[in-house]
């Protein structure tokens, strides 16, 4: 029976095809996350973004539910006056 003779030139090689697959993996696994953080921060400046929205519509909607807002439109958009007020109108344009 024949035996077969490993050289150690074998292991040598063995071994650093071991080192340049893990290299390769750990790299690209790197990169993956490096690209997901990179995701984690876009949509955490997304989210901060929609939070501050949020905060300004609802300062917007507590003042559309106050009589000051009431008194606004009405004299702004519908152009009415309170009683006892006399209304001014520029008659030189």
């Amino acid at each position: 029976m024949r035996r077969l003779h490993v050289r150690p030139r074998f292991w040598l090689l063995l071994s650093l095809t071991a080192a340049l697959v893990f290299c390769v993996s750990l790299l690209v696994a790197q990169s993956r996350l490096n690209a997901a953080g990179a995701q984690v921060d876009a949509l955490t400046q997304q989210r901060d973004a929609l939070v501050r929205e949020i905060g300004e519509l609802q300062g917007e909607l507590d003042f559309v539910q106050t009589d000051a807002y009431v008194e606004r439109a009405a004299r702004d958009e519908l152009g009415l006056i309170m009683p006892g007020e006399v209304r001014y109108v520029n008659a030189a344009s």
